[in-house]
């Protein structure tokens, strides 16, 4: 029996082949009886009913493990085909997840454009009513620079007339005064030929008066016709 059992731990030996092995080497054939009488039960019978019991455990083992071999297949084979479908609905997912980001990236990108736009348009129109105060602010300066600038050229002109006024009076009066004093001196000079000339016609007249008729016609003869007296260009200017 140990030998069998050696041979039954042997390495690389299939259990079927080890129990068909230890059972045909523990079935040898039982000596008939004389009397016709079946065999006593002996050990080797008894081990040869539990190697044949064990042989039944054996095929039922072997047949369950091939149904679980052939069911742990289906379900290796459900399994690979239910991952390849999970890995296909969360590729399906991951692109519909993807197309829902982009149009929500383009929905966000599109609000904010808009509000871009928005800003930029109140600002725009904040910049223009700036420019406009601006301007506003820049005409009434201009204005009041323009309306200083013209009263102070005003001013100017004003005081330039009245100081030529003031020169071309001056030189008015001086020349007015240059022609008093002229005409003054040239009448100062005729009065002085007035008396040089009565100091020399004194004998004339008194022989005129003295002997009117037979002088006086020579000398009315060779007389000068009479002359207007002289007048001031001033006083000829003056009505």
């Amino acid at each position: 029996h140990s030998f069998g059992l050696d041979a039954a731990m042997a390495p690389g030996a299939s259990t079927g082949a080890l129990l068909h092995r230890l059972l045909h080497r523990l079935s040898p054939s039982a000596p008939a009886r004389c009397d016709g009488a079946p065999p006593a039960p002996t050990a080797a019978s008894e081990l040869e009913g539990k190697v044949t019991h064990l042989m039944e455990l054996l095929k039922a083992h072997e047949s369950r493990d091939a149904e679980a071999s052939r069911l742990q297949q289906a379900l290796q084979r459900q399994e690979e085909a239910d991952a390849a479908k999970l890995v296909e609905l969360m590729r399906r997912q991951e692109a519909a997840s993807a197309a829902a980001v982009e149009e929500a990236k383009a929905a966000i990108e599109a609000q904010l454009v808009e509000r871009f736009r928005e800003e930029q348009a109140a600002a725009a129109e904040a910049h223009s009513a700036q420019l406009q105060q601006l301007s506003a602010e820049h005409s009434t300066q201009l204005q009041q620079a323009a309306a200083l600038l013209e009263a102070q050229a005003r001013e100017k002109f004003e005081t330039a007339v009245a100081h030529e006024r003031v020169i071309a009076r001056e030189a008015q009066e001086q020349a007015v005064l240059a022609e008093r004093l002229a005409y003054l001196s040239a009448l100062k000079q005729l009065e002085l030929d007035v008396d040089v000339l009565t100091r020399v016609l004194a004998p004339t007249v008194y022989l005129m008066q003295s002997f009117p008729t037979s002088l006086c016609l020579p000398l009315r003869a060779r007389r000068p016709p009479p002359r207007a007296p002289a007048r001031h260009p001033f006083c000829a200017a003056t009505p």
